[in-house]
């Protein structure tokens, strides 16, 4: 028996499905091949996979432990904190054609996601913007029963499936968009965003412009990716947001430097949690929501 000896979190889930939905998808069964054939197949592909888990653990490794002498290394208290949670969504549609896209492991489906979002209603929760959170935390203002809910990348399932919900339950949408990938197959059209953000529902927030790991990205890079998308959104949409989410939650002290000296006030992250802190304002924490119901993820 072959032992892999691969220890996969959480956090490195995150960061692996991104990738895998962008393009490095184990292939659909062929009727035609063999038993070895298949095997052969599958065992290049998940060889090429565990690869790139081993990798991106590294990066997390180094980037989590940077993070954290640097949060140990502070004198000053932790500062004001509220519970709130941010729930992070990707893909919304039904779940067989997620299937048939290989998009299952980001997706949740859509009669799933109307009873999450009629649970919050029922449950006495008030969705609001990640801008009324970051203000809430800077004038150290408590929120009474808040959720603030994410979908990041800007995948076209949201305008197709999702926003009616929103109007339907008049919910708050935040919407983080790597515009490079604006008008490309299954993701956002720029007049579909224009139409769900004159709505007063939807906020639409920097990923980037082409989805990068700013991680790895030089400084020249790392400033072209966020001020390039910082642009489009103005020319589209007459924002300028002030709050970031890392592509692939890849986060180190460069680029939150880099954030709060071009005018940034908040970043999230794909840390899990609820607890908000000021002191903490460019790693908010988030909460992957999948198929389960609400109260699952301590809600």
């Amino acid at each position: 028996m072959i032992k892999i000896k691969l220890l996969i979190t959480t956090s490195l889930l995150m960061l692996l499905i991104p990738i895998l939905d962008k393009g490095i998808r184990l292939s659909p069964p062929n009727p035609v091949l063999n038993q070895q054939s298949i095997t052969i197949k599958v065992s290049n592909e998940i060889s090429q996979i565990i690869k790139l888990a081993e990798a991106t653990s590294k990066q997390v490794e180094n980037s989590q432990t940077k993070l954290s002498k640097a949060e140990n290394n502070q004198t000053k208290p932790a500062g004001f904190c509220l519970n709130v949670p941010i729930l992070m969504y990707h893909h919304i549609q039904p779940q067989s054609i997620a299937a048939q896209k290989w998009q299952t492991a980001l997706n949740v489906d859509t009669t799933v996601f109307e009873s999450q979002m009629a649970y919050l209603i029922n449950s006495g929760y008030q969705t609001i913007s990640l801008d009324q959170l970051v203000q809430a935390l800077e004038n150290q203002q408590k929120l009474n029963k808040v959720a603030v809910l994410t979908f990041d990348d800007g995948y076209r399932d949201f305008y197709t499936y999702a926003f009616t919900i929103f109007k339907k339950y008049n919910l708050r949408a935040n919407l983080f968009i790597s515009t490079g990938l604006v008008e490309n197959e299954d993701y956002l059209t720029w007049d579909q965003l224009k139409e769900m953000y004159s709505s007063g529902l939807v906020s639409a927030y920097n990923h980037t412009w082409s989805h990068a790991n700013l991680a790895l990205a030089s400084q020249v890079k790392m400033g072209s990716e966020i001020q390039t998308a910082q642009r489009q959104l103005a020319d589209n949409l007459g924002t300028s947001p002030k709050i970031f989410a890392y592509p692939y939650g890849q986060i180190n002290q460069n680029i939150i430097n880099y954030l709060s000296q071009n005018g940034f006030l908040a970043a999230v992250s794909t840390i899990q949690g609820k607890n908000q802190r000021k002191s903490n304002i460019f790693s908010l924490q988030r909460i992957r929501i999948g198929n389960s119901h609400l109260r699952s993820y301590g809600l």
